[in-house]
């Protein structure tokens, strides 16, 4: 920690203090915080010394702060590179985080405009929609709503979803190997299906993912669309300058 005079500044403990209340579990993400006036009495500082301190846990990303609503302990962030081709589960094991995919349904319906221009459909055909929820650490990260073509979407839903992945039905029950896919990412803000199932309020900012991808054959298999709260993703690419040696 800095110091002044040989002293650390009133401000830095008191974030210290907090952020290994947060570390050791004593609050959870998503746990509201004291009020700042109760917080600056717990600590016997004043306001500003006390909003000193949440001004470096939120620069950290260790807390949020929601206008009229208080502050909160922030959720786990995901730094996802977009430039590799992983399922975003995949994407949190490859960085050790623990996945847990919650099966939350499955059913036929008509697929929207959008889907059924990604999945070549014609006029009328439906589409196997399955719905999951994953978590880390038990906190819910990503609400995912996959389409398939009907056909493939009638053997898929043969095996058992609750306990199986989406891509090793496809593989072990089909044979068919995903080779490739093109993902574009926008913000949105959460309606309330997905925000009661993410654990937000309605209306928040969100990243929302839509995916399609193609089997070896060149046929476009399964439609993913993804919603991810803001403060528990990020996007990052490594990049170099043409023309500038390392």
């Amino acid at each position: 920690m800095a110091r002044v005079n040989g002293r650390v500044p009133r401000y830095l403990q008191i974030a210290e203090t907090l952020r290994e209340r947060i570390r050791g579990g004593a609050l959870s993400a998503g746990a509201r915080l004291d009020n700042q006036r109760a917080l600056a009495r717990e600590f016997g500082v004043t306001l500003m010394t006390l909003r000193q301190a949440l001004e470096l846990l939120e620069r950290d990303g260790l807390i949020v702060r929601h206008h009229g609503l208080g502050t909160f302990v922030a959720s786990p962030s995901i730094d996802y590179d977009i430039l590799h081709l992983r399922t975003f589960a995949g994407d949190l094991s490859a960085k050790g985080e623990a996945v847990e995919t919650r099966f939350l349904a499955s059913e036929f319906r008509q697929p929207d405009r959008r889907v059924a221009q990604g999945l070549r459909l014609g006029r009328g055909e439906a589409v196997f929609v399955l719905d999951r929820l994953r978590l880390v650490k038990g906190h819910p990260m990503s609400y995912q709503r996959s389409f398939l073509p009907a056909g493939i979407g009638e053997e898929v839903a043969k095996a058992d979803l609750a306990v199986t992945p989406l891509r090793s039905a496809l593989s072990f029950k089909l044979g068919i190997e995903i080779t490739r896919a093109h993902e574009t990412v926008f913000a949105v803000t959460l309606r309330s299906r997905e925000a009661r199932e993410l654990g937000c309020r309605p209306g928040i900012p969100a990243f929302r993912s839509e995916r399609i991808s193609w089997a070896a054959a060149g046929a476009p298999i399964v439609y993913d669309r993804v919603f991810i709260p803001g403060d528990r993703f990020s996007i990052s690419r490594e990049l170099t300058y043409e023309g500038v040696r390392p």
